[in-house]
């Protein structure tokens, strides 16, 4: 799942990493002339998915070695070079050909296996066991940048709380294909399993910058959880203004200004993310937790009662309220409440 998203859990604030690619420049150690103009041909000659997933490591140098991550990506490009030869148009069977080349070579050489990570920089160190585990974005970002290279044209595509990829061939023939399980996939799959509405925008197919939005989101999530939340801050601004309607990147906004105490700007924030998207109860329940904490109770168990009707499988907006019921003494209301907790169980 993406992993860019930051709820809160109790009645205290916490940051859950959802998330998605930046767009700084790419200098990592002082060059001489000769050096920086060949790297500069060097650059022009990547593709552009190639390109960011470089600069997308130099902006994560503060959690990792952007130099030991790319030599395992350059690795890991070059066994999929010497197995698929590029061509400029492919038919179905031959896409998921090299699309479960991909795959593969991700799973045997480089020994990854899908699970939370926050930053890709952090992903391609070897972790327990040695495996490398990484997120839904992180694993579009390489097949995107492996499969640009060999002439084969996929997009991300964008749901709450994931990423994975759609490859379009000639004719305006397209079909899904899930990173993290190496296999095709349609849209009534990622339906029942997120839970996506009939009504829902999504899933959504990203441009660069949507994309890159998801990645500014991750940063922020990562300097939110070491504490720094001005950095934090920063980044999800930097989202948005990159993709307007990214909901999670204004939910993480609203937990970054409510823990530093400035609920009204908080509440600005969830409630955009709300406008949005009706359907993500998360920054309903946020506001929840916002009104709590400035003693406005009974605007709390609004707040609460409209995460579970956006979502009713949204567990913490329910013991939320019994929570902020039990805080009123309102007692009767509450055990009344959590037999109907039960009675959904």
């Amino acid at each position: 799942m993406v992993r860019v998203s930051v709820f809160i859990a109790g009645i205290a604030l916490a940051g859950q990493a959802l998330g998605v690619f930046f767009s700084p420049q790419l200098l990592l150690a002082e060059d001489n002339h000769q050096q920086a103009l060949a790297k500069q041909i060097m650059l022009k000659q990547r593709s552009k998915y190639d390109l960011r997933i470089r600069e997308t490591l130099n902006l994560q140098k503060d959690f990792g070695n952007p130099a030991s991550a790319l030599q395992v990506l350059d690795h890991l490009f070059g066994v999929i070079k010497r197995k698929i030869k590029a061509k400029s148009q492919y038919n179905k069977e031959e896409a998921i050909r090299v699309l479960e080349v991909i795959g593969n070579v991700l799973k045997e050489e480089g020994n990854f296996e899908y699970g939370k990570n926050r930053l890709l920089i952090e992903g391609l160190e070897k972790q327990k066991n040695g495996k490398r585990f990484i997120d839904c974005d992180d694993y579009s970002s390489i097949y995107l940048a492996a499969a640009e290279n060999l002439g084969l044209f996929l997009e991300p595509v964008y749901v709450p709380k994931h990423v994975f990829l759609r490859c379009k061939l000639k004719d305006n023939e397209d079909f899904y294909w899930e990173p993290t399980l190496a296999s095709e996939k349609d849209f009534y799959f990622y339906k029942d399993w997120l839970n996506i509405a009939e009504d829902s925008v999504y899933p959504k197919v990203l441009n660069e910058r949507e994309f890159q939005a998801i990645q500014f989101c991750n940063l922020g999530v990562a300097w939110y959880e070491n504490g720094d939340y001005e950095k934090a801050i920063e980044c999800y601004n930097r989202s948005v203004s990159l993709s307007p309607d990214f909901v999670e990147a204004f939910n993480n906004l609203g937990v970054a200004y409510a823990k530093q105490g400035d609920y009204g700007k908080a509440i600005e924030c969830y409630t955009e993310a709300t406008r949005k998207n009706p359907y993500y109860a998360t920054p309903f329940s946020n506001i929840g937790v916002a009104f709590y904490r400035m003693g406005y109770l009974q605007e709390a168990v609004g707040y609460f009662e409209k995460a579970i009707e956006a979502d009713p499988k949204y567990k913490r907006a329910y013991s939320y309220k019994v929570t902020v019921l039990m805080k009123k003494g309102d007692y009767k209301t509450a055990f009344k409440f959590i037999k109907r907790i039960r009675s959904l169980k």
